[in-house]
């Protein structure tokens, strides 16, 4: 579901989304667990090194210093997560989407090849990197 504005996530959301900055191809999915200002935000992140990159893209940008930052928890494997600081500036609005955890979709595909099936998964997967989808039985 997409996010109408950065200033309307509150803490305990999921969120998924990418930054404005060229070198960083990632989309971010997780839990923001703070807002808050540079000083903490500095404590999880490299984000003064962070914002030199996105500053050399987009010098409109808040000063570091006065920035509003989200500290999220990401996952990084099955069991791993990670906490990352982006100031609000640096996030791509056109990405960016609340993740309703608690929902699921079924989706149906009629007359396809059985053979084609995990491709479809895969697709879908690759798409989507932070979605779980899984092949349920007849």
């Amino acid at each position: 579901m997409a996010i109408e504005s950065l200033d309307s996530i509150k803490v305990g959301d999921e969120v998924r989304f990418k930054t404005i900055s060229p070198h960083d191809n990632v989309v971010w999915s997780g839990k923001v667990t703070a807002i808050c200002g540079y000083a903490v935000a500095r404590n999880f992140y490299d984000v003064d090194t962070y914002y030199a990159d996105v500053k050399k893209y987009d010098n409109t940008v808040v000063d570091k210093e006065a920035a509003e930052y989200l500290i999220v928890q990401v996952k990084l494997s099955d069991s791993a997560t990670s906490m990352v600081a982006f100031a609000k500036d640096w996030i791509d609005r056109s990405t960016l989407e609340h993740i309703v955890t608690n929902d699921y979709y079924d989706i149906r595909i009629y007359n396809i090849d059985s053979s084609k099936v995990n491709d479809i998964l895969n697709y879908i997967q690759t798409l989507h990197a932070g979605y779980v989808a899984e092949i349920l039985p007849k």
